[in-house]
């Protein structure tokens, strides 16, 4: 028997040193740590004697979320090299013990980890940062260890730690990937080394920039959970009424230099496609994973252009147009009033908002969710070109799973810090992961699972013999896994 363990988007960063609303999300008390630490106690318990392979499957690791810097979170802007990007990952390790040791038990009882990388960390594609990443993760491992600390038992550690720029797909054809690739606003050409010019700073993205120059800087949201930041116009405007109109945060300052930077610097990032660094990516990719170079090229075919290509997609997703139709609604209501004269020119003082509700009706933006819904869309031909039995993809934060025939397509879902209500209340309700296991004759069962109340329950699940779930609930509730206390409970 051979497991496969995905779980993705924990986005794990600096931990915030303050209290209070403002990035709450990134407070200690809020870490999803403990759950993460519980949930592979849980499962190497079910397995144990079995093989395993965890899946970390892309921004497990948030690179664009903000330093802290003198005791205090800081936004920045940094270049996206290994000289930044080495400190980075080694202060994010260094404030999540709880996971790092949680992953070198991974290791210790003879399990592979494969880190693919995401839009968020796709520093991980730097040799620098996967050779620290490795070293703390051996450390880590080697900890653990009573007996047999060895130069050769660390390189057989070292051995089960695999990194993955784009996919990873198993001996059993399950196909894994992140799935940012389909997003225009976080994709890359040529995510198998995406660096400009040949350099080594990772591109750009109108993705990681607006969450350095724009979202990053509005602490009250949290920008990994959408129902802090997916709100209506309403939702909003009392947003702004609540957080920021009596307080020294200007929203207008932050989204002006905020923008202007993210469209200078994607404007002077716009590339030409080049096909031998297409070529070249395909080949690199089809070494890493084994698979043919024909199936590789018809996966990478699948990309969505970077939304830079077409700038005029940037301008409107960062709402430039309908700022500009305000203005020029401003000046029509100006003109409206001088023409008119008092008291009828006070009409003129709605016309920005008619203007503005005209432009928005008749060309609307699209919503955020059809993003994801593309993303979701594109695993059926992902497993129809690699014929896989299995396809699981991140990056929406939406958990899903269904078996179609004898194909399961899933979405790992997200373990970021959520909260409830204004108060701040930590949800630790439920937590998504993929889990499939394939036996000696390559039948592959298991799917959907979820971590809730110490406990692995299945949510969408098949064994083509039982037509029940894979594991019991029983099992995997066994008092011999212990219970681990979550992260703000436990000394660090």
């Amino acid at each position: 028997m051979h497991h496969t363990l995905v779980i993705s988007d924990i986005h794990l960063c600096e931990v915030e040193p303050g209290t209070g609303p403002w990035m709450r999300h990134r407070q200690r008390a809020f870490l999803p740590d403990g759950e993460i630490a519980g949930m592979l106690e849980a499962v190497l318990h079910a397995v144990r004697g079995q093989r395993m392979t965890l899946v970390l499957n892309g921004d497990v690791f948030d690179f664009d979320a903000p330093r802290v810097i003198d005791g205090r979170s800081a936004c920045h802007d940094l270049p996206r090299d290994a000289e930044h990007g080495v400190p980075a990952i080694a202060a994010i390790l260094n404030d999540h013990p709880i996971v790092l040791e949680a992953l070198g038990r991974v290791l210790d009882e003879g399990h592979d980890i494969v880190i693919v990388s995401g839009n968020h960390d796709v520093l991980l594609t730097l040799p620098e940062v996967r050779a620290h990443l490795a070293a703390r993760l051996c450390d880590a491992a080697c900890a653990l260890r009573a007996r047999d600390r060895s130069p050769s038992a660390r390189a057989a550690i070292a051995a089960r730690i695999h990194f993955r720029a784009w996919m990873h797909v198993t001996p059993d054809r399950v196909v894994i990937e992140h799935g940012h690739l389909y997003d225009p606003y976080c994709s890359y050409r040529y995510p198998m080394a995406p660096y400009d010019d040949g350099g080594r700073e990772i591109v750009a993205t109108m993705g990681s920039m607006g969450t350095r120059l724009l979202v990053s800087r509005l602490g009250y949201f949290n920008p990994h959970d959408d129902s802090s930041v997916m709100m209506t116009k309403l939702g909003y405007l009392l947003h702004w009424a609540r957080y920021y109109l009596f307080s020294r945060r200007w929203l207008a300052l932050i989204w002006a230099f905020g923008t202007a930077r993210i469209l200078a610097r994607l404007w002077r990032s716009r590339r030409p496609f080049c096909r031998a660094r297409y070529r070249g990516n395909v080949l690199a990719c089809a070494r890493e994973t084994g698979e043919r170079v024909a199936a590789v090229a018809r996966h990478a075919r699948l990309f969505e252009p970077p939304a830079e290509s077409r700038f005029l997609r940037v301008v409107r997703e960062l709402w430039v147009d309908h700022v500009f139709v305000i203005l020029v609604g401003a000046a029509l209501g100006a003109l409206f009033i001088s023409a008119v004269g008092m008291p009828l020119g006070l009409l003129g003082g709605i016309v920005p908002l008619l203007v503005f509700m005209l432009y928005d009706r008749l060309v609307p933006k699209p919503p955020l969710a059809e993003t994801w819904l593309r993303v979701g869309r594109v695993m059926r031909n992902v497993a129809k070109i690699h014929g896989a039995r299995a396809v699981v993809f991140g990056h929406t934060h939406n958990p899903e799973g269904s078996w179609e025939g004898d194909v399961f397509i899933g979405n790992s879902g997200s373990w970021s810090a959520a909260m409830d209500g204004p108060d701040g209340t930590p949800r630790f309700g439920e937590h998504p992961f993929v889990w499939l296991t394939s036996d000696e004759q390559g039948a592959i069962t298991g799917g959907l699972y979820a971590w809730k109340d110490s406990a692995i329950v299945p949510r969408v699940v098949r064994d083509p013999q039982t037509e029940a779930p894979p594991h019991s609930e029983a099992l995997l509730r066994s008092a011999e896994a212990p219970e681990l206390p979550r992260d703000d409970a436990r000394a660090v």
